[in-house]
Formats: C-alpha cells, sequence, structure tokens
C-alpha cells in the first residue's frame, strides 16, 4: 500500500530528472510551505507550470546518483551525487530550476516582468543564471520579461561559468553579475535587503530569492529519491553527512522525509553530520553549545618546527591546520546562521554530531578521498590544485575523520551529499570586463535600472 501512495502522491513519471520524476512530490512538499515564507517582499506562489515536453527539457539537468564508496573504519559510505548539471556541478541547480519554473509560470499567469535578484558566495547565483539562460534558450520566457541579477565577493567570480548571459552584449546588461570588494564577503547580504527594499513598488516584480523554502522543496526531492532507490537494510541505521553553511540541503532532505510521513508514507529516520570550516563553524559550534551547556574552547599550539597550528582536545575541530580562523572554501560564509537550532534541535533528536576540517588535513588525505570518490560517478583531479570548489573533498574529509573519531558511534552507514566539486577554468569563467563592482545598495541599482 505504501508503494500505490508514494507512485499516486510523490512520483510523477519514470524520468532521470529529480523534478520531473517526483512532480508530483514537488507540489505536496510546497503544500506543507504554504504560509511559512520569511519574504517580506514579492515572491512567487508554489505553483508550477504544467509539465510539457519542452519543460522537461528544461529540467532534465535535475538528476542524481547513488554511488556505493566502499567501507571506512568498518562503516559502508555512500555518495548521494546531486552535481550532475555540467552548468553548475552544484546541487543548487534543482532549487534555481523550480524557482525559474516558478518565475515563469507567474509572468504567464500574470503578465509582470520579473527579476530575480540573488546575494550568493557564488554556487546559488551561478546555478540561477544557468536555470535563466536554459529558459531563454528554450523560449520559456523572453528576455523584457525574466531577468536575473546577482550579487557576491569579487573573490568568488571564478566561480560562474559564461553563458549566452555573459556573451551577448543585451542579455549582459539586463543580467549583470556584481562584485563587492569590501572587507566582509557575508555583507552581500545586507546591501542586497537593502536594495530589494529601495526596490519595492517598481513595476517590475525584484523577487529577493534567500527564502530558505525555495531550497526547501527542491531539496525534499533527495528523500524522495533515497525512499525509491536505496532505502536502508532493516535494522541499519544512516548517518547523512553534508559540508554545509546553513544547512538547506539537510533540512530540505528532512522536509521531504517529513512529506512522506504526513502521506502515511514510511520512511527510515537517519541522524546528521554537519561538516564544516574554520572560517564559519557557527552551526558545529551551536551543536556543542547546546550539548555541552558551553561554547566549545581550543587550545591551540604552533609547532614551530612546521609551522603548523595543532589541539587534540576536541574530537570536533582540525587536529592540525596552517590557520585558525582559515577559509578552506569560501561557499560557506554564513556566520550566525537563523537555521542553526533547527539543525540542533534534529541532531539532538535523531543522533549526529557536527566536525569541522582544515585545509591541511583535506590535503593530507586527498589521495584517500580522490581513492574513493572515483569508485563512483565523480572523478577528482590528481592535482587538488585543480580544484574550483571543495565542498565534496571537505565532506569526505569530515565523514573519515568522524569515523576514526568516533563520531558516527551507533550509526552502520554514512550518505555523504555531494553538493559541489568543479575544476578551476579560467577559460569558462567571465573576466572583469563583463562584470560590474559595486560597493552598496545605491551602486546595485544604479547598475540594474
Amino acid at each position: 500500500m505504501s508503494s500505490q501512495i508514494f507512485t499516486e502522491k510523490i512520483k510523477t513519471t519514470d524520468s532521470h530528472s529529480l523534478i520531473v520524476r517526483y512532480y508530483a512530490g514537488v507540489k505536496e512538499a510546497s503544500l506543507r510551505l504554504l504560509g511559512q515564507s520569511a519574504t517580506s517582499g514579492f515572491a512567487p506562489d508554489f505553483d508550477y507550470p504544467q509539465l510539457t515536453d519542452t519543460w522537461e527539457e528544461f529540467f532534465d539537468v535535475a538528476r542524481a546518483g547513488w554511488d556505493p564508496l566502499g567501507s571506512h573504519a568498518g562503516r559502508r559510505i555512500t555518495l548521494l551525487d546531486l552535481m550532475k548539471n555540467p552548468g553548475t556541478r552544484t546541487t543548487k541547480t534543482t532549487a534555481s530550476l523550480l524557482m525559474v519554473a516558478r518565475a515563469v509560470h507567474h509572468i504567464d499567469l500574470t503578465g509582470d516582468s520579473v527579476m530575480i535578484f540573488t546575494p550568493s558566495s557564488g554556487n546559488k547565483a551561478n546555478a540561477l543564471r544557468d536555470a535563466v539562460a536554459r529558459a531563454l534558450e528554450l523560449e520559456l520566457a523572453t528576455p523584457d520579461k525574466l531577468r536575473i541579477v546577482t550579487l557576491t565577493p569579487s573573490s568568488t567570480l571564478y566561480k560562474f561559468r559564461r553563458s549566452i548571459l555573459t556573451d551577448d552584449a543585451e542579455l549582459r546588461s539586463r543580467n549583470p553579475i556584481l562584485v563587492y570588494d569590501g572587507p566582509e564577503a557575508g555583507d552581500v547580504k545586507q546591501i542586497g535587503t537593502d536594495f530589494a527594499q529601495a526596490s519595492a513598488g517598481r513595476d517590475e516584480r525584484v523577487w529577493y530569492s534567500l527564502d530558505i523554502g525555495n531550497y526547501k522543496v527542491a531539496d525534499a526531492c533527495r528523500a524522495f529519491y533515497e525512499r525509491e532507490f536505496a532505502d536502508p537494510e532493516p535494522g541499519k541505521r544512516r548517518l547523512h553527512a553534508h559540508a554545509v553553511s546553513s544547512a538547506y540541503g539537510l533540512l530540505g532532505y528532512q522536509h521531504g522525509l517529513n512529506t512522506m510521513a504526513d502521506l502515511g508514507i514510511p520512511y527510515h529516520q537517519p541522524g546528521f553530520l554537519l561538516v564544516q570550516h574554520l572560517a564559519t563553524s557557527d552551526m558545529v559550534r551551536h551543536h556543542l553549545q547546546a550539548k555541552t551547556g558551553e561554547l566549545p574552547r581550543l587550545n591551540w599550539k604552533l609547532n614551530d618546527t612546521d609551522g603548523i597550528f595543532e589541539q587534540y582536545e576536541s574530537a570536533h575541530f582540525p587536529q592540525a591546520t596552517w590557520e585558525t580562523q582559515e577559509n578552506l572554501e569560501p561557499t560557506f560564509y554564513t556566520h550566525n546562521p537563523p537555521t542553526a537550532p533547527e539543525m540542533t534541535s534534529l541532531i539532538a533528536r535523531h543522533g549526529g554530531s557536527g566536525i569541522v576540517v582544515s585545509l591541511l588535513e583535506c590535503v593530507r588525505r586527498y589521495g584517500e578521498v580522490r581513492r574513493l570518490v572515483n569508485a563512483g560517478a565523480q572523478s577528482l583531479p590528481v592535482d587538488p590544485r585543480q580544484l574550483g570548489e571543495w565542498s565534496l573533498v571537505m565532506g569526505m574529509t569530515g565523514v573519515l575523520n568522524g569515523l576514526e573519531r568516533g563520531l558516527a558511534d551507533g550509526f552502520d552507514e554514512v550518505v555523504l551529499h555531494g553538493s559541489g566539486m568543479y575544476l578551476a577554468d579560467a577559460k569558462g569563467s567571465p573576466d572583469r570586463s563583463q562584470v560590474t563592482t559595486v560597493r552598496n545598495a545605491a551602486d546595485v541599482a544604479a547598475a540594474v535600472y
């Protein structure tokens, strides 16, 4: 009976696209967010177009893989590969496609023009640009009705990829890449908020697209995919690991589990392992403070021989690092994420932990990580200096360290959500002549209008 309910309420087709396959599930997950939006300005309804051949082609790149990678410390490791879109190689693809679909559907119903605006560390911005480019190329929308404006730290420009939005002069003007040169990368969010508030009331609808609901719906598909293809063996407990900034992906995955529970579909509740880096380790610290009653304090000692900082008091933090506030991967730039209490609560109820990794640890384990990852469909380069995105390596290093340090006790297997891995590609990235530098919301408005 549960399989029948899954087919009726979640699964739609046999497509390889997560969105097309679980289009009914996307709508069910969306229904459970009504009234929960934190967006104070304009946002399209959680309403989607009818599937056609063209829309299926648009959604086609939202794919996933379930890749067994062998074992470590007596536990099986599996990669949930969410990096299948060659235009992004990150998990932000699925949410971006659904957001653009909602925007286009709103345009078709109302005739409004819509500008999607997002501050980002880079990956989310690139994925939204990729989705808008796909919509324009497939003629699902016209350039005068749909456009995308992004604001990112200038240091992460390398995360973007060239497309019709950069190479066509008119589209480049309508869909600008804005970069911020200030000292604190996270300031792009405040600048974005200021711009969005100042833009309210214009004829063009400005969608300030940071609401977690936009991502929860998309990431619910991870749970649907696991339920259909990879339910754990009876009596076996899984730990789901993810390199995170605000843990949108794990919270969305849990939203998918909750959606199935509401429909009476059985599911297996896993625990969670958060993996972060030293520059933004706020979610791990929040979890540990809730667990112990106090913030973790680290007694770093500098080894004068090799210039490495070491500590062995906490299993949750690097044992060795070149820099105690190291920014390993600028994708993860959020301080004090508002999602921390919800994630801490999930770990308290279902088990799990958090771990922080350093670049030195990632480099030391790189050969081992590469061997494991290359057992699946992905392939890490021989030279780690070629990496333009460290999320996958961070996540795998955190899993291996966590297994060895007893942070996965009580679990039989680990599933790593593979959220990002691509190579640095200077030829494929926009150059400085194709972007605009801004300092504040007024500069953003001048560039956009």
